[in-house]
This record gives C-alpha cells, structure tokens and sequence, in this order.
C-alpha cells in the first residue's frame, strides 16, 4: 500500500514532494484555525526553522485572503 501511495505521490518517482499541506474543513470550523491543518515537511528539511516559518506564513496567507468553504 505504501509503494502504491510512493509512486502516487512522486509521480512514478520522478518528483519528490517537499512538503504538503492537508486541511480539514471540520476541524476548521469546530476547533479554529490553528488545528485545522496537517503539514508534512520532507525529512531532510523538517529541522530548519525558517522553512517552517515560510510553510506557516503561506498557510495563513491561503486561510486569510481566501473563503474556505469554497476551497
């Protein structure tokens, strides 16, 4: 299952994905915003902290000047 998802993800493994962001609609809307997404960040870059200022400040960015019931 997980090589089915690996090959999904990276396009046959010609691309690798460094980081992805998943949002769910009913935890935004029951618990607020700041639990309502599920940020995966590759290993490699997952300790530097400037990156994951950058992945935050584009999330609240989309939450921000965008409707989220229409995403």
């Amino acid at each position: 299952m997980f090589k089915l998802f690996k090959r999904f993800f990276t396009k046959n493994l010609t691309e690798i994905p460094l980081f992805y962001v998943n949002f769910n609609y009913k935890k935004y809307k029951t618990l607020g915003e700041k639990r309502s997404c599920v940020v995966n960040i590759h290993p490699t870059l997952k300790d530097d902290e400037y990156i994951k200022e950058m992945i935050n400040m584009t999330i609240d960015y989309i939450r921000i000047n965008y409707d989220m019931e229409e995403i």
